[in-house]
């Protein structure tokens, strides 16, 4: 086949087979040159406009947060003040006001062991 320059690049003509012969091809070029380019520069714009994440708690710090909901597994879900998520250990209970050892900090979010229940939620039960 031929070659033609398109925006720079060479590009081959089509065997005969090939529906839209060297306009498919041209087409194909220019898209592919565009594409990576706009899309990139659309998740920078995407980028600026989100939120800054909450700051996470360190491992090791002792935080005070309220039980939300409690998650698939039997982990219960909470934020900080800051607006951190909090993966609590087991047998917590929504509405309680728990303090926990952070163990492990992830990309977004902490986990964190409950060290004492400060606070009963509607529905605990006592033992």
């Amino acid at each position: 086949g031929t070659e033609a320059g398109v925006g720079g690049y060479a590009v081959r003509s089509t065997p005969s087979h090939m529906p839209g012969g060297l306009a498919w091809f041209v087409a194909a070029a220019a898209w592919h040159h565009a594409g990576p380019r706009s899309s990139r520069s659309s998740r920078a714009a995407l980028r600026q406009q989100l939120p800054a994440a909450p700051p996470l708690p360190e491992e090791g710090h002792e935080i005070e947060v309220r039980c939300e909901r409690v998650a698939y597994g039997g982990l219960g879900i909470a934020r900080t003040d800051a607006g951190a998520t909090v993966m609590l250990s087991d047998n917590t209970v929504p509405g309680e006001l728990i303090r926990a050892l952070v163990t492990r900090r992830r990309r977004r979010h902490v986990e964190a062991r409950t060290t004492a229940v400060l606070e009963p939620g509607p529905a605990s039960v006592a033992p």
